[in-house]
C-alpha cells in the first residue's frame, strides 16, 4: 500500500480514496486523523514528498485515467466522478499532470484498440472474405469489439452473428 506504518497516515490516505467525487476540505481531513492541518502537511511531506492536496490531485487524476481507459462514461462525467466543479479545470489538471489532455488520452486509447484488433479478426474470424455480407459482418464485428473493448464485461461479448450461409 503505502509503505509506512504511521497510521493517521494511512487513515488519511483511505479517506481520500473513499472520498474522491466529494472531496473532503484539509482542515476537515486533519481532524479526521486528529491532527491539526500542518502535523497532517508535515506527515504526507516527510512520508510521501509532497502535500495533501497535491497527492488528493494525484489520486483523483489516476481514478480519472482509469475511468478514461476502462469505462465510455463522457469527459463530463469523469469530471465530476473525480470531484472537479468543471470540466476545464479537469482538462486543464489532467494536461499538467498527465501530459496530454483528456480528449487525447481517450482517442489515443480507441485507435490503439481498432489498430490492434482490426488485422487480427479479419485474419483469424473471416478468412475467406469473399462476397458483400462478409465485408459487413467483418466491419460490424470490429465496431462492437473495438467499443467492448472498454467495459468490464469484455470477455462475454457477442458479436451477433453466426457464420456466413
Amino acid at each position: 500500500m503505502l509503505g509506512t506504518a504511521q497510521p493517521n497516515l494511512v487513515e488519511a490516505v483511505s479517506l481520500m480514496e473513499a472520498n474522491i467525487e466529494e472531496p473532503i476540505d484539509l482542515d476537515e481531513l486533519a481532524t479526521y486523523v486528529g491532527l491539526s492541518r500542518r502535523q497532517l502537511e508535515r506527515l504526507f511531506q516527510k512520508y510521501l514528498q509532497c502535500s495533501p492536496s497535491r497527492y488528493y490531485m494525484k489520486l483523483r487524476l489516476f481514478r480519472a485515467r482509469q475511468l478514461l481507459k476502462q469505462t465510455s462514461m463522457s469527459i463530463i462525467e469523469i469530471a465530476l466522478a473525480c470531484g472537479f466543479v468543471s470540466t476545464p479545470h479537469f482538462s486543464k489538471c489532467y494536461r499538467e499532470h498527465i501530459g496530454i489532455p483528456p480528449r487525447e488520452e481517450r482517442r489515443g486509447i480507441r485507435s490503439q484498440a481498432l489498430s490492434e484488433t482490426l488485422p487480427q479478426l479479419v485474419t483469424t474470424a473471416l478468412p475467406g472474405l469473399n462476397g458483400k455480407k462478409e465485408r459487413v459482418a467483418s466491419a460490424v464485428a470490429v465496431r462492437a469489439l473495438s467499443e467492448a473493448r472498454f467495459e468490464p464485461t469484455y470477455g462475454s461479448v457477442s458479436l451477433g452473428w453466426s457464420s456466413p450461409p
